[in-house]
């Protein structure tokens, strides 16, 4: 599960190079290109710009890419693996004036099987090369998503490193930290490597590699590492806390409902690794409610309608165009492509969203026949279905073979309240006349 993680390592240093001008940013761009060839930056990202990378190119965007009083920008690559540096520079006198953060994504890059000596060498060759110009603060090298489940969301200032609350599987403690809790405590640290950096600062690894960050051996060398530094802590009491969070990590068995497994799928992944588990064992459970809009299509009223015709224009040209407009508006571009996945994609925006809930009566009310005529449009041109048109729209049927659906009364279902979307998902429906649909034979 972990391959939607990434690899996070930060370093940051008192010295801003842009101080010494072109030639300060050229020692630190030498860092990065110095880098082995699979993971070498070869495009600029800032903003919205992207730029094939070169120094001078570099120098001369510079002054672009300035926010305040930070400079930043990206550093990535445009073929795989997805490797990127950011860097950051405070052009104002603080603490920490430069930062650079290298992300591997995604994390199962680094625990490749047979290399991964080679990935923590080639991480830990960059921040030796780093310490070597540069005067190190503090740094840190984790899986993302585990780091981000250390973070207290309730701190004032939630990536404050002033304190060590978390241990990592590398951490640098330069002299504010070394002063904090003692250079000779810092240097007994139970760890799988000890190192002093050139400017003083001291490298510390609880593990050889960032494969293993979750592992029981892992998280007893983190605790080990972080109570030794913090002995107010209790050992079990931080065991235990990192166990649980290795649980996120452990495979789960993905047993949805297969009529919306798609749509839950989008919501596990929106909402992160670090919610899969509990989000798939919730999911597992759920079954939306059967389909309820449709009838015998012996039984389907006759069309009401003076022009049969113009009221099918309306539908596919007026309401249907409407719905395609507004998913176009959301950035849900397989509505655009007219393929059977926008089924499931609109279902995920509107439930994501919170329409069902966030609308005004007028606004699902304008909404309904939209959301109706372009559900109705893919039982005719995906099921071979009929139009009968009525008034009334939600009296208004696609009568496919021997069954009749009521797309515009589904799609009003689809908007009762925040979870309706899903409960009463336009894929479902789908499906479930797809299903019963009789195959066509020649002849």
């Amino acid at each position: 599960m972990n391959k939607e993680d990434d690899f996070y390592l930060e370093i940051h240093s008192p010295d801003n190079p842009l101080d010494r001008g072109f030639q300060g940013l050229e020692e630190l761009l030498l860092i990065i290109e110095s880098l082995d060839e699979s993971w070498r930056p070869d495009r600029i990202f800032s903003g919205r710009r992207k730029r094939k990378y070169s120094r001078q190119i570099l120098w001369r965007h510079l002054e672009e890419m300035a926010v305040g009083p930070w400079i930043a920008f990206t550093l990535d690559r445009t073929k795989p693996p997805d490797v990127s540096v950011r860097l950051n520079f405070q052009q104002e006198q603080k603490p920490d004036r430069l930062s650079l953060e290298l992300r591997v994504s995604p994390f199962s890059l680094v625990s490749e099987e047979h290399l991964t000596n080679t990935y923590a060498e080639r991480i830990l060759g960059l921040v030796r090369a780093f310490a070597q110009r540069y005067p190190i603060s503090h740094g840190l090298g984790h899986s993302w998503v585990d780091y981000c489940m250390g973070i207290d969301l309730n701190a004032e200032k939630l990536f404050d490193r002033s304190s060590v609350r978390e241990e990592y599987w590398l951490s640098v403690y330069g002299p504010r930290l070394l002063n904090q809790f003692g250079r000779d405590q810092v240097l007994s640290t139970p760890a799988s490597l000890i190192e002093t950096l050139p400017g003083g600062s001291v490298l510390l690894l609880t593990r050889p590699t960032p494969a293993d960050f979750d592992s029981e051996e892992a998280r007893q060398a983190q605790a080990r590492a972080l109570v030794h530094l913090r002995p107010e802590l209790k050992l079990e009491t931080t065991l235990e806390t990192l166990r649980q969070r290795s649980r996120v990590f452990v495979p789960i068995p993905v047993l949805f409902d297969e009529d919306v497994a798609d749509i839950l799928q989008k919501k596990v992944a929106f909402e992160g690794l670090e919610n899969k588990r509990r989000m798939v064992e919730r999911f597992n459970l759920y079954r939306p409610p059967p389909v309820s809009e449709w009838m015998p299509a012996a039984r389907v009223p006759a069309s009401d309608v003076e022009d049969v015709k113009q009221a099918i224009d309306t539908y596919e040209r007026l309401y249907a165009e409407q719905l395609i407009a507004l998913m176009h508006s959301q950035q849900v571009p397989e509505v655009m492509e007219g393929s059977l996945e926008a089924l499931p994609a609109v279902d995920f925006a509107l439930w994501h969203r919170g329409w069902g809930e966030r609308f005004t009566v007028d606004e699902k009310e304008a909404l309904i026949p939209a959301l109706g005529a372009w559900l109705g449009m893919y039982l005719v041109s995906a099921l071979g279905g009929q139009w009968v048109p009525r008034r009334k729209l939600e009296e208004t049927a696609v009568r496919v073979g021997d069954r009749a659906w009521l797309p515009f009364l589904r799609a009003r279902h689809a908007l009762e309240h925040g979870d309706a979307p899903l409960d009463s998902s336009c894929s479902q429906f789908f499906r479930q006349a797809q299903r019963l649909t009789k195959p066509r034979t020649s002849g």
